[in-house]
Formats: C-alpha cells, sequence, structure tokens
C-alpha cells in the first residue's frame, strides 16, 4: 500500500477513535444544550457530520459530486437529516466504517481517478479529489473540537468537573 494511503488511514482511524471516545456517555441534556442561543448544539455537529459521512463515502465508492450546489439543496439535505442523536451516531458510524474499509481497498491512483473535485460550499474553492481522505479526517477533528468544548462547558456550568483535560496546568481555571 502507499506510504501515504496508508498515513491518511492511520489518520482517519485515530481520529474516528477519538471521535467516539469524545461522544460516550453523553448526556441527553448535553446533546441539545447551547452554551447561547446561536450556538450549534451536539446533536447539530452530529448531523451535519453525518451529513458531510455519507457525501465522503459517495465520491470516494462512486466518484459522486458534493450534494451542495446551492443554498435550496443545502437546506434540502439537511431538512431531510433528522436531529436524532442515536441514530445518526450510529448512521455516522456506518459510514466512517465503510468509509475506512473504502480507503483501504484503494490505491492513490485509484483515489485522485475516482473522487472528483469537490468544494465543501457552493461557491467555495474546489480541491482536488486525492485530498477527500484528509478532509475528512480533518473535518471530523475540527467538529470533535467542537463538541468536546460544549462538553466541557456544560459540565463547568453545573460545578461538575470538566471531562477533557479537567486537570491541564496551560488551561488554569
Amino acid at each position: 500500500m502507499d506510504e501515504a494511503l496508508q498515513l491518511m488511514i492511520q489518520m482517519n482511524e485515530g481520529i474516528w477513535r477519538r471521535f467516539k471516545d469524545g461522544v460516550a456517555d453523553v448526556t441527553p441534556e448535553e446533546v441539545d444544550w447551547q452554551p447561547r442561543p446561536q450556538a450549534n448544539t451536539i446533536n447539530a455537529i452530529l448531523r451535519h457530520l453525518r451529513i458531510e459521512a455519507q457525501w465522503h463515502l459517495a465520491s470516494l465508492e462512486h466518484g459522486a459530486q458534493s450534494p451542495y450546489q446551492d443554498a435550496a439543496s443545502v437546506q434540502q439535505l439537511v431538512v431531510s437529516v433528522p436531529l436524532d442523536f442515536e441514530r445518526n451516531l450510529r448512521e455516522l458510524e456506518d459510514l466512517y466504517t465503510r468509509f475506512l474499509a473504502g480507503l483501504r481497498r484503494t490505491t492513490l491512483a485509484a483515489l485522485q481517478q475516482q473522487t472528483v473535485l469537490f468544494q465543501v460550499f457552493p461557491g467555495g474553492a474546489p480541491h482536488s479529489a486525492d485530498v477527500l481522505s484528509y478532509h475528512q479526517a480533518v473535518h471530523l477533528a475540527i467538529h470533535l473540537g467542537q463538541i468536546r468544548s460544549i462538553r466541557n462547558q456544560y459540565r463547568r456550568e453545573r460545578g461538575e468537573p470538566e471531562r477533557f483535560f479537567p486537570d491541564n496546568p496551560t488551561f488554569p481555571g
């Protein structure tokens, strides 16, 4: 296997393990809690990740274009996926597991040929297809950071110890 592709597989596997730990034992109260009214909830972030993972898998397996063509298509896609934390977590795990299996079955050359140029958002700059596996891992890591921050803030506001790095000397309380 190509070393670059092996590195991408390892990176995706590692962030997926961290993600599962980051959402382990999340409470129903945490799922829909907002630190302020305009903030995302863990539930909304998870739905977003599930939607993106579906597209990443379709691109890897079939060379499918992003469903993000315009604001209306994005809205239609979003409303088609309910805010159901448990269901979206199960589906995200299935999609991510299939994505990792697809990466293991392919080569870097096949990945470059089969996947398509993609734009993360309508009107955004297109990315070359060979960064698909990198984008998936980075995207998941970014949102994992949000989820961990939300969970820590939720606990802090209730006088509970933070779940992630509760005694980190680089972040004194």
